[in-house]
Parts: C-alpha cells; structure tokens; sequence
C-alpha cells in the first residue's frame, strides 16, 4: 500500500489562511456569486467603470444589485427592460444581404410551390 505524505508547513499554512477567510466570509454573509457575461461588453463596463473612479468589477456588481433590490417595483421593471441601441441598415449592407439571400436563392432553389419574390 501507498504511503500518504504529511502536507509541508506552507500547504498547513495556506490550508490555515484559506479556512480563516471562509470562517471570516461566513460572519460577514459573504457568498461567491459567478456572473457570466458575453465579452462584447468589457470594453463598455471598462469605460464606465474608468469615467465613475471604479477599479473593481464585483463593485459594478454590487452597486447595481443593491440599486435594482432598493428600487421600487416600477423602477425594477423600467432597470430590468432590455434597452437596445438604434441600427440603421446602411446601403452598402443591405446590398450585401440581398447578394446573400440571392445567391441562397440560386444554391438552394425553391420548390414550385413556394411563394418567393425575386426583385429584378
């Protein structure tokens, strides 16, 4: 059989730390909560957080969380609405998606019975 090897002095330490902090974390009602956001938004949430003197993300976090729980349920309902930015399509793209469509058409034609308008 296997020896089992007595842990060093710094894996006792760090074991040591590591349980102080949870002990500590656990007074102060700390919990890890994982947040997952899509990448496109780092470098907006970079921006705000340099234009209002924020160096931490978990701050962002927090500060809109207690905003959203403090709020009224009107508030709640006008914070949690997903705003969207105004696109316009421009020429240039919209060539490009009628090319597309297009050559979509002439790859896989329709069936007799589909209703498809092609513009001349």
């Amino acid at each position: 059989m296997a020896e089992t090897q007595e842990p060093t002095a710094e894996a006792l330490k760090q074991r040591r730390k590591r349980e102080k902090a949870a002990e500590t974390a656990a007074k102060l009602g700390i919990e890890k909560f994982t947040v997952e956001v899509a990448g496109i938004f780092k470098k907006d949430l970079q921006r705000v957080m340099k234009a209002h003197g924020i160096n931490n993300q978990q701050d962002v976090h927090q500060r809109l969380l207690m905003n959203l729980i403090a709020a009224d349920f009107e508030a709640q309902v006008k914070m949690l609405k997903i705003k969207t930015t105004p696109f316009v399509v421009t020429e240039k793209v919209s060539r490009l998606i009628e090319a597309a469509g297009l050559k979509s058409l002439a790859d896989d034609p329709p069936e007799p019975d589909d209703e498809i308008d092609i513009p001349k």
